[in-house]
């Protein structure tokens, strides 16, 4: 697949920015600072339309779903009749600006998050023998506020490539010491998906699946005022319903998450709702999303739901498959248990230690 492919094609599609995976880790730091400079005038945390975190979970996760059912009906090489081109051409059109946001905050807050490495000194001789003195020296030096070290990376880049960053980043997470509510293995997560679109190892549009999904230590990715608005409560929500695969029907039906929706995109959703008849319900499936292990409960909505629409086959067969997991979880449990019981003897409370098998002499 190529962009030289006809355009009226997922082949076509499929090649361009959002899609391809490119590694970009050889590109100089210096570039990508100016780069970042440039965006950081143009497009500020109050960005109108673009700094919602739900409103962009939302974007993605909506029109996703809608480039998936075509993908479904469509050979790559087949022309799109001029719905699902027109629906195409506007997820790209829509979804490359705020996977270019996305990348820009990805690397913003790593390198905030990094200032709280409590190893910074013992950890220099590794970083520089791993990523060089530059590297080393950049995050050694890192002082003072989110907004003085997020000014130095753009300001004072390290000669180094972004590659090698980023790969420093996840070293450092993974690696460092940190106080409780700072840095480790969650930051190393957020670090990872960086690396890898980075890397090529993710494109633009996996990275952008991935994102709404981060947590840090203290919840959500989206309250470090770069780029995006502070999160609301619903962004659990959305993910809870993206889960069950329901997110159009509910931008069409859900009246919580239809806020944080966009005309626009209600409007692509309820076309695509009418084109793919039968396939996108008018309402959210609120006993699908928890049989599928929902993290907030929906106890409410399932109760209207079951008094306005009854339950449904994808309902009942969802509940049977959660049932049918959830005891086979048990029955393993419980094998697991008697195997060790039937092999290990308790010379105390709390301690068991192996039976031996002794072989008798001849």
């Amino acid at each position: 697949m190529a962009l030289t492919d006809p355009q009226n094609t997922l082949a076509y599609h499929n090649s361009r920015i959002l899609c391809a995976k490119r590694d970009m880790s050889a590109t100089p730091c210096l570039s990508v600072a100016k780069m970042l400079k440039q965006y950081k005038l143009v497009h500020g945390t109050n960005d109108e339309g673009h700094s919602n975190p739900e409103m962009q979970a939302l974007w993605f996760y909506g029109m996703n779903h809608g480039v998936s059912l075509i993908a479904t009906r469509r050979d790559p090489f087949e022309p799109l009749p001029a719905f699902e081109l027109s629906f195409v051409e506007t997820y790209h059109r829509e979804l490359a600006p705020r996977a270019v946001r996305a990348f820009y905050y990805l690397l913003l807050i790593c390198t905030r998050e990094a200032r709280h490495n409590q190893s910074l000194s013992s950890d220099k001789a590794k970083m520089s023998k791993l990523f060089g003195f530059a590297l080393a020296d950049f995050f050694v030096s890192i002082q003072g506020g989110e907004a003085t070290i997020a000014k130095k990376f753009i300001d004072y880049p390290p000669p180094a490539t972004i590659g090698k960053y980023c790969e420093c980043l996840v070293w450092q997470f993974y690696n460092s010491k940190w106080s409780p509510g700072f840095g480790g293995k969650k930051w190393g997560a957020i670090a990872d998906c960086l690396h890898r679109f980075v890397t090529g190892e993710y494109s633009a549009e996996m990275m952008l699946d991935t994102i709404w999904t981060l947590s840090h230590n203290n919840g959500p990715i989206f309250n470090k005022g770069e780029f995006f608005s502070m999160y609301s409560s619903c962004i659990i929500r959305i993910l809870d319903v993206q889960r069950s695969g329901q997110v159009p029907s509910a931008i069409i039906g859900d009246k919580e998450i239809r806020e944080y929706a966009s005309p626009a995109l209600r409007l692509q959703m309820v076309q695509l709702a009418d084109y793919f008849a039968g396939e996108i319900k008018p309402y959210v499936d609120w006993l699908v999303v928890e049989a599928l292990g929902s993290v907030h409960k929906y106890k409410a909505e399932i109760e209207q739901q079951k008094k306005t629409y009854g339950v449904s086959p994808e309902a009942a067969a969802a509940i049977a498959a959660a049932q049918k997991a959830e005891l086979d979880a048990q029955l393993a449990k419980a094998k697991e248990k008697a195997e060790f019981a039937a092999n290990h003897l308790q010379i105390m409370p709390g301690v068991w230690v192996k039976k031996e098998k002794r072989q008798l002499a001849a």
